[in-house]
């Protein structure tokens, strides 16, 4: 399985696949560019021979460009793993924010002969929160897509939110950004309030707290650069690790940290730096994912940052000495 993911999914799959697409005339230079920008420098050396006569064809040279040789017709069919995992997706609570009852239902008829790759079942999330959110909800499911439209619409909403305090709490924003937890589970959206659109600042609100979701109308005449607000929300010291690279924990590290801005650099053959960038709302979930690593990361700095794991880890064998465990 891995090997036909990596056959299929790979960059050299996906370059091809638009290219062909085209089904019309380009030239040599604009196709060494495409494949430059969206694989490795090296791979045109291997891809464009094979995409002219001298390889598998799909092109002809005429007057100095390259004319497709496909039909007008033509159209890449969906691969028998491609629909199973298309089934498996289906599967997932997840699928309901984006798609409706009735266009899951005819998805899944359509494939109905096909088997799903893998089932919800399969897996086993060891390090999750329980409180995830409720993705069957009718109204959470209203609320992202009402949310959504107003970020690709880039709309004004009025937001009716409950706190942790369970104080309500009701304003104006202009939706900027959807996020997913992975160790929670959950959605949350990153915002910034109308009434401070001269000095904007990226608010945070869980989705399974928000109560209410009212579009405005108003359409926003300058969208504020949230990527840019994020780093300036940062803490000016990151977060340093070290990384011993056994049990393949670089590669689960990457992946556990995909979503941090992060630089790593190698020490030794089996130990990375790396300095993850981090701010006051997300420092929490930070220090739980790298307490989950165990021996396999080693915290060097930032001292605020050092001080909180041994904080926790403190408080953790104070527990289990109350409760008689044995360390």
């Amino acid at each position: 399985m891995t090997e036909l993911f990596s056959e299929v999914y790979n960059c050299y799959f996906q370059v091809i696949k638009s290219l062909i697409e085209k089904k019309n005339f380009i030239s040599e230079k604009e196709v060494t560019l495409h494949i430059k920008n969206t694989c490795f420098e090296e791979s045109i050396l291997y891809l464009l021979p094979k995409l002219t006569e001298q390889g598998w064809g799909f092109y002809e040279k005429q007057d100095g460009l390259l004319h497709s040789r496909l039909s007008e017709n033509f159209y890449v069919p969906l691969t028998d793993l491609q629909k199973s995992y298309i089934k498996a997706i289906l599967l997932d609570d997840k699928i309901g924010l984006f798609l409706d009852d009735k266009e899951i239902e005819a998805i899944s008829d359509t494939f109905s002969d096909v088997e799903p790759l893998y089932l919800p079942d399969d897996f086993y999330y060891y390090d999750h929160f329980t409180d995830k959110d409720d993705y069957k909800n009718p109204d959470y499911r209203n609320h992202f897509r009402t949310i959504l439209s107003a970020i690709q619409n880039h709309e004004y909403i009025d937001i009716l939110y409950e706190s942790r305090y369970h104080r309500r709490l009701h304003h104006s924003y202009l939706p900027c950004r959807i996020e997913y937890s992975i160790k929670n589970d959950c959605f949350r959206l990153l915002a910034v309030e109308a009434h401070h659109s001269q000095n904007p600042q990226v608010i945070t609100l869980n989705l399974c707290r928000i109560q209410e979701v009212i579009p405005t109308g108003r359409i926003a005449r300058q969208l504020p650069n949230i990527s840019h607000l994020i780093q300036h929300s940062r803490y000016h010291e990151p977060v340093c690790i070290l990384i011993k690279n056994r049990r393949n924990a670089l590669e689960r590290a990457m992946l556990q940290f995909a979503n941090y801005e992060k630089s790593t650099r190698k020490l030794d053959e089996d130990t990375y730096e790396c300095l993850i960038y981090y701010n006051k709302e997300t420092e929490t979930e930070l220090l739980i994912e790298i307490l989950s690593f165990g021996p396999m990361i080693k915290v060097v700095g930032n001292e605020t940052f050092l001080r909180q794991i041994k904080e926790r880890l403190m408080r953790q064998a104070a527990l289990w000495k109350a409760t008689d465990i044995t360390l």
